[in-house]
């Protein structure tokens, strides 16, 4: 029979196994998820290292590859009117603009007097934000102003609302991106596809606080969900 000291011994040998196991596979987990949380970081950081303006050759070749994937005329002109104004408009929280063509006050230093942004109550040059320079664009497709709010809408909210989701391998020229999904508290961020780049990723003209002005960039790590506006359909 068993002594009552050899089956503690026993037990204490068979607790020791458990602990040095359940070390092991506490260690592999840390080893794994490690590697998992830095995959995820480098991949992070290529995206943000990947969020730069194109050059005006990069933009020629994103744009000739749209026209060579794209056959519809609406699509192909809502590009040229994105592409039209790179380089050319400040960015301006808050600011639309109902104009066909460029907007005279476009450059007027005017306050910002929307709520709600880092440059509220500053006094900068009248342009666009993100909303109202995709607006802009499809407005130039000869849309009334009630059909282009409809159609298309005036703020990320509406620009949300007036469209449908869609993957991003069935992105297509005019189509168009944001940063965040609504509901959401976070603020959004808004862009237009224009073409592709040498690698046949889509990217995006936007007109973005960041850069203070249009400019066309992949999605880096900034846009994430595709939509397609009502505008197509």
């Amino acid at each position: 029979m068993e002594t009552k000291a050899k089956h503690i011994r026993k037990r204490r040998r068979a607790a020791k196994k458990a602990v040095r196991t359940a070390l092991a596979l506490l260690l592999a987990a840390i080893v794994t998820l490690g590697g998992i949380f830095a995959a995820r970081a480098i991949h992070e950081a290529r995206l943000r290292a990947e969020y730069v303006p194109l050059t005006a050759d990069e933009i020629d070749i994103a744009r000739l590859k749209g026209e060579a994937a794209e056959t519809d005329p609406a699509r192909l002109s809502v590009a040229r009117s994105a592409l039209s104004l790179v380089g050319k408009v400040h960015y301006f929280w808050g600011g639309k603009s109902y104009s066909i063509g460029p907007d005279p006050k476009w450059g007027e230093m005017t306050e910002v007097e929307s709520g709600g942004s880092s440059t509220t109550g500053e006094m900068r040059p009248y342009g666009l934000d993100c909303s109202g320079f995709v607006a802009w664009c499809f407005l130039q497709q000869g849309l009334t102003n009630e059909e282009l709010e409809s159609q298309v809408g005036l703020g990320t909210w509406a620009q949300w609302e007036n469209s449908e989701e869609i993957s991003w391998k069935e992105l297509r020229v005019g189509d168009i991106v944001f940063q965040n999904s609504y509901p959401t508290n976070k603020g959004n961020h808004v862009g237009v596809c224009i073409g592709f780049n040498e690698k046949g990723k889509p990217v995006f003209a936007h007109c973005a606080l960041g850069f203070d002005n249009v400019v066309v960039t992949p999605a880096g790590d900034v846009f994430h969900y595709a939509r397609r506006p009502g505008f197509f359909s």
